[in-house]
């Protein structure tokens, strides 16, 4: 039996034109748009038509990912996919979520707004940066950071599949863990983001966001929907808290996929811009299968591949 995971793609996917063909295609994709374009007019236009360099901007990158995740995921439903369990990358939890009834639409637009702004806020006030190091494991990486680290700031914070870790760091720290990789021979790449998400930089962050869904009303997910920090399925009591904590938290998406993979989904279905996550999966294990959904012709591709292993 075909049990399939739906992966919701996370900050970093954004790019020029995102969503406009599902748009054009589908209309439960549209109605999306119109929803998100009802609560911040001109996101459709910035998904649509702005310039890269407007679209990285994390105020701007978080709700229009956010958008896009669940445009795509309206429009693989409505094609009649199906969905047994979800997880998303950072930001793509929040469209995970969702998409599992756990809010609205609208909460998690709302939410991930503020969210935006207050990364955004911290990320300037704090300065730093992140870098992925490729061709070594997580336990690796930690022992880098570890010896390399001073005072300041430099964690492990993205384990996203087997020889792609990301670190993130104050300016100084993380200058020294590049000099490090240089001197031995790793290869690390700088990320043009604007500071050290996902690290002890970002509790003033986790911090607004727990005071901010405090009182929200969440639901108890329809499908199971797996935890970035946890990398196993919320329990329905602990979201809130979890969800809040995960801005200044590490990204365990290796992890998720390995326990998918043990709880027997074999089939991943990623949702929304790029396909970033689909190349993770195919890293953690070459034989799942992986489809996407980020254009009309991947929506058709998809539907019909999900619907010949029924």
């Amino acid at each position: 039996m075909t049990k399939i995971a739906v992966l919701f793609a996370g900050q970093g996917a954004q790019k020029t034109g995102m969503g406009k063909a599902l748009y054009d295609a589908s209309p439960a994709a549209k109605e999306i748009f119109d929803r998100a374009e009802a609560r911040m007019p001109g996101l459709s236009t910035m998904c649509f038509s702005a310039e890269q360099e407007i679209l990285n901007q994390t105020v701007n990158t978080q709700p229009a990912v956010y958008t896009v995740d669940v445009a795509a995921y309206a429009a693989y439903r409505e094609a009649g996919g199906k969905m047994d369990a979800a997880a998303g990358f950072s930001l793509g939890e929040y469209a995970a979520l969702a998409c599992a009834g756990v809010f609205t639409f609208e909460q998690g637009l709302d939410l991930v707004i503020r969210r935006a702004e207050w990364m955004q806020e911290a990320a300037e006030a704090a300065g730093g940066g992140m870098a992925a190091v490729l061709g070594k494991d997580g336990r690796e990486v930690d022992a880098m950071t570890s010896s390399v680290r001073g005072e300041g700031i430099l964690q492990a914070v993205n384990y996203n599949c087997p020889g792609q870790t990301v670190v993130a760091g104050d300016r100084e720290n993380l200058e020294k863990f590049l000099n490090f990789c240089g001197e031995n021979k790793v290869k690390a790449v700088r990320l043009p983001v604007s500071g050290a998400f996902h690290s002890k930089a970002m509790e003033g962050v986790a911090q607004k966001i727990a005071a901010a869904i405090s009182d929200m009303d969440f639901k108890v997910p329809a499908v199971p929907v797996y935890s970035n920090l946890l990398a196993r399925p919320y329990e329905a009591d602990e979201i809130k808290q979890t969800l809040a904590a995960q801005s200044a938290g590490p990204v365990y998406f290796e992890q998720i996929l390995r326990s998918m993979l043990e709880s027997g989904y074999n089939a991943f279905v990623e949702v929304g811009p790029g396909a970033t996550l689909a190349g993770f999966v195919k890293r953690t294990d070459r034989n799942a299968a992986v489809y996407n959904v980020n254009d009309a012709e991947t929506l058709r591709q998809t539907a019909q591949a999900v619907k010949e292993e029924e």
